[in-house]
């Protein structure tokens, strides 16, 4: 038994000599005066280098679609490290990407772009440093195929680095790497002017709305507010002003009480919800309440309503959700929505008084 405990201690401590992954190391930190000068950054020191299954190859191709997408955006970029600059973004591709420790979940790892576990083929890793110090942020590009050289068999080509070099720059020209560095650099008001630039394409300006979340403040709060204009935007960016604090209620009490869209009416109750849940702000809950049971309310909109409620605990909410729910539990309503209303009704009713749906 004492050899099998010790070969077990053994086998332990070398896996994760040899296998650091990054949830068991500290994330790297920046001071505030760092995340100060990304927020401001203009000047990029943009490094790329590509590697292929025979060693290096040039990556002048690479760094001109980064350099060209980040100068769209308005950054000035350099080439070599001794000129001044700001940040310093490093570009690493590779036909068969090397391994990387990464978290298996939460953070950065639930995030669209991040590197995979278990993709082995052709992928171009961002990392940022400021300082000299590297920020914790990581993105990938991949191609859609994992294995290069049957790829560039299939096309008849014999070079397979070369291959997939070609296809990750056409992948770098599609991605949105660019808007998700400003939304990791807290860059508002680039981010901002983007979502209502005529120029944007609506491929962007979806993006830069699931992004909102990271830039909260005046800027990105008036470019949801102009972008209320676009009905096929304005839900979307209705959910987002739910990221922007205390300062987006007032138009979203607005939205819920006079809006003709009931998707508008829905996604303002989300957001109020999202408001509350995070800062606490009761104030918005006499609204709210008052919406819960009026009449001829949609089912959806009354169900997101509700859920809000039960995100802004409050003991006063508790009577009106009780009577709500009995006129749900004994409704008829052939609605297959109900259900969903009922189970709302029960989960707010449990995040505000864990007994008090039980109380009879």
């Amino acid at each position: 038994m004492r050899i099998s405990i010790k070969f077990l201690a053994f086998t332990f401590t070398l896996f994760f000599t040899c296998h650091p992954l990054e949830s068991f190391a500290l994330r790297n930190t920046l001071s505030p005066d760092q995340i100060e000068r990304l927020r401001t950054a203009k000047i990029i020191n943009v490094q790329t280098i590509a590697l292929t299954e025979n060693g290096a190859v040039e990556s002048d191709g690479i760094r001109n679609v980064v350099s060209d997408r980040l100068q769209a955006l308005g950054f000035t970029v350099v080439q070599s490290p001794k000129e001044p600059s700001d940040v310093a973004l490093k570009v690493k591709c590779e036909e068969r990407r090397s391994k990387v420790a990464m978290s298996r979940v939460g953070g950065d790892a639930d995030q669209p772009g991040t590197p995979s576990r278990i993709w082995n083929g052709p992928a171009c890793q961002f990392t940022y440093r400021v300082d000299g110090q590297q920020g914790p942020w990581r993105q990938e590009v991949r191609t859609s195929f994992e294995d290069a050289w049957q790829e560039a068999q299939e096309h008849g080509l014999k070079d397979s680095g070369l291959y997939a070099m070609e296809q990750l720059k056409q992948a770098l020209e599609q991605s949105d790497f660019p808007l998700r560095l400003l939304a990791e650099w807290k860059q508002d008001q680039r981010l901002a002017s983007l979502l209502t630039a005529p120029t944007s394409s609506p491929k962007t300006k979806q993006i830069v709305l699931q992004l909102a979340k990271n830039t909260p403040g005046k800027p990105m709060l008036q470019a949801l507010k102009t972008t209320m204009a676009d009905s096929a935007l304005a839900p979307d960016a209705t959910r987002a002003m739910g990221y922007m604090g205390t300062a987006a209620a007032p138009v979203l009490l607005d939205l819920l009480e006079k809006s003709e869209s009931v998707e508008i009416k829905a996604s303002a109750a989300h957001a109020l919800g999202e408001i509350g849940a995070h800062s606490g702000d009761i104030t918005i809950l006499p609204t709210l309440l008052a919406m819960m049971d009026a009449p001829q309310i949609d089912l959806g909109v009354q169900t997101e309503i509700v859920k809000a409620v039960g995100k802004i605990p409050d003991r006063k909410s508790v009577a009106p959700l009780k009577k709500l729910g009995v006129k749900a539990w004994t409704s008829r309503s052939p609605d297959p929505r109900m259900q969903d209303l009922r189970e709302a009704i029960d989960w707010s009713l449990w995040q505000i008084n864990p007994s008090a749906h039980t109380e009879e």
